[in-house]
């Protein structure tokens, strides 16, 4: 069978995303044994690009306008095509253009759910007011907060119009997948409401890469937190983070933190925080596979592809109470504990049941490479009607 997964993220020969969802799903496609192929955008200024795919770095260079043309999808002649569009309804002329080639297309959509006020007025302003911070965060705060707020509030007050656009993408997509369930309860609710059909709506999770995030018996697991993230990303919350970790740290003086990512300044002032710069996958994996606990102090997450991977190496994964990919994985990992009212009250409890020698991380791990495998995601794609 031949696959194109596309979508309008640019890419360069050597340095294509395949850690992420459709460059993951490419590999899977392949290792189950089809013709698949990523069509990506060329970055501009990068040239020359290869004029056909290798099986090193299976690529479709392609422009915008081939991927809005039928001729080209056509004279691809693919069997199924997976698109990274995010219901975006701008992208339809691309969806029209890939459904002239096959019946056969599925869109993921990168999403927690809440896309438009039908979740609830006040959760979806709250998510827009954060959506928009996270991109003014260079600005004044005063600015940021005030346009955050006029952002939030037109958000609202274009939901009609907004939803009269997605209603006909919706309609338009033979098959749309959503990383959770919860998402995809939300999703299906919106689609009952624009009068699509629910039943084109799916769950199927992220990939990782689980031939690198694995649990290391040799290795022995110390008393220490995790986190990754963009820390000058105002969704990451990197304040709600110190909060939790300072006050916890100075209670257990045997554990200790490690934050990588960018926006970190060199000093963590805490003598048991150490920050880190962003480091390869290999080596987070070795950081995961040596924790205990990886937190998330995100306000929202679509999935959360860095606690995924903690999972995979063995670690109990922690988050905010509301967050939908962290209340995923809590369930999945079978926490022995209910849902503390704080991310500190939760990091403690998970602390107490870890000296009590209570294993949790491993049944994490197990069901992250029994599900999320490349090849497992890949096959449940090809499964969906």
């Amino acid at each position: 069978m031949k696959i194109i997964a596309y979508t309008p993220l640019q890419g360069q020969p050597g340095r294509v995303f395949w850690h992420r969802d459709l460059g993951l799903l490419t590999r899977g496609f392949r290792k189950l044994g089809h013709e698949a192929f990523l069509a990506i955008h060329p970055q501009p200024g990068c040239n020359p690009f290869p004029s056909s795919p290798s099986p090193e770095e299976p690529v479709l260079w392609i422009s915008p306008a081939e991927a809005a043309s039928p001729l080209w999808w056509n004279s691809q002649k693919p069997d199924l095509v997976i698109l990274g569009l995010w219901t975006r309804p701008k992208y339809d002329p691309i969806r029209r253009a890939a459904l002239a080639a096959t019946p056969r297309v599925i869109e993921r959509a990168d999403s927690d759910g809440m896309r438009t006020a039908s979740c609830g007025w006040r959760p979806y302003a709250q998510r827009r007011f954060d959506y928009f911070r996270d991109r003014t965060t260079a600005w004044p705060i005063a600015l940021s907060v005030f346009f955050s707020c006029l952002y939030a509030v037109a958000s609202l007050m274009a939901t009609p119009w907004m939803e009269a656009r997605l209603a006909r993408t919706l309609r338009l997509l033979p098959a749309l997948t959503v990383e959770t369930p919860e998402a995809t309860r939300l999703w299906k609710s919106l689609a009952r409401k624009l009068g699509a059909n629910p039943d084109r709506i799916h769950c199927v999770p992220h990939p990782i890469q689980t031939d690198l995030f694995v649990p290391d018996p040799a290795v022995e697991r110390q008393n220490r937190v995790i986190a990754v993230g963009r820390w000058e990303s105002y969704q990451k919350n990197l304040p709600l983070l110190m909060q939790t970790l300072v006050p916890f740290l100075n209670q257990h003086p045997d554990w200790s933190s490690l934050v990588l990512g960018s926006g970190l300044s060199p000093d963590s002032a805490h003598s048991q925080i150490r920050f880190s710069p962003p480091v390869s996958p290999r080596d987070l994996a070795r950081h995961m596979q040596t924790s205990k606990i990886f937190i998330s102090s995100s306000r929202y997450e679509s999935f959360g592809l860095a606690a995924a991977e903690a999972m995979a190496c063995g670690c109990l994964s922690l988050g905010p109470a509301g967050l939908v990919s962290s209340d995923y994985f809590r369930s999945m990992a079978n926490v022995p504990w209910p849902q503390r009212g704080s991310l500190l009250e939760e990091l403690r409890a998970a602390a107490a049941c870890l000296k009590n020698d209570r294993e949790i991380g491993p049944a994490g791990a197990c069901w992250i490479h029994d599900a999320l495998a490349p090849e497992k995601i890949a096959a449940a794609m090809l499964s969906l009607p």
